[in-house]
């Protein structure tokens, strides 16, 4: 179920050492990619999906979009979820437990990444729940994620074109918040969106070792690149990139 080093920003961190030929950083990362949405045809794996985040989704983008092997994987994985969900959580915690022993062995730390493509959060914190030691990390566009995040369970929320009054309400509690920006690969991002510091996100996908409270600021890539929804947001024309006071927070 889980896929091991299969993203290459999973192993962009400073200070990487090789190991076994293949450049890491301290972390061995696991990630779950699923079929998101309804692509599976019997499941909604992502229950607040846009138009935008739909069009522009890592489902359709990189190796996915070439190779359909991929793709099926995911969906056959989705299906298994769907069948049997006690079995397919069983499946992760095995996975998780192979992960843990290898990370130990090549004196790693063990992290995981359920929803690489999917927003499932209640799967990510029960087998957070479960495996203490292990390092989780999502993104999501569920609301309040503050609600959901654990000590060792770090959530970032993902703006869209339809929720900016919950992203602002997520990082008045401390919550990052990831924007996708029309800047060109290359290129510098915003310094600040809404006031808050933004950092590049392109760097690492390790959103663990983020520091709080900030803009996770990413380029747009793929399909994403002609987005006209909003979800992708143009810093030329964006009267909203500007320092205003932060929201109250709101229990």
């Amino acid at each position: 179920m889980l896929g091991v080093d299969t993203n290459a920003k999973t192993i962009k961190e400073s200070g990487a050492k090789k190991v076994k030929g293949k450049k890491r950083g301290k972390h061995l990362i696991g990630i779950l990619y699923l079929a998101p949405s309804d692509t599976s045809g019997v499941m909604n794996t992502c229950g607040n999906e846009t138009d935008g985040c739909k069009s522009s989704c890592l489902f359709k983008q990189g190796r996915a979009a070439v190779h359909k092997s991929i793709n099926i994987a995911r969906i056959n994985k989705t299906l298994f979820l769907h069948a049997n969900p006690a079995a397919a959580l069983a499946s992760l915690a095995w996975d998780i437990e192979g992960l843990i022993f290898r990370a130990r062995k090549l004196k790693l730390k063990p992290a995981v990444r359920i929803n690489g493509t999917s927003d499932i959060p209640k799967i990510a914190r029960e087998l957070a729940i479960m495996f203490p030691e292990v390092i989780f990390y999502d993104y999501t566009k569920h609301p309040r994620p503050w609600l959901r995040e654990l000590d060792n369970y770090k959530i970032t929320f993902s703006h869209s074109e339809e929720n900016l009054q919950d992203c602002l309400q997520a990082l008045t509690w401390g919550v990052n918040v990831a924007v996708v920006f029309d800047t060109k690969k290359g290129k510098s991002l915003p310094e600040t969106w809404f006031g808050y510091p933004v950092i590049d996100g392109d760097l690492h996908d390790k959103r663990f070792l983020d520091p709080k409270t900030v803009v996770v600021g990413l380029r747009a890539k793929g399909t994403a690149q002609k987005d006209c929804s909003g979800f992708v947001v143009r810093v030329n024309q964006q009267p909203q990139l500007i320092t205003i006071a932060p929201l109250e927070r709101v229990a």
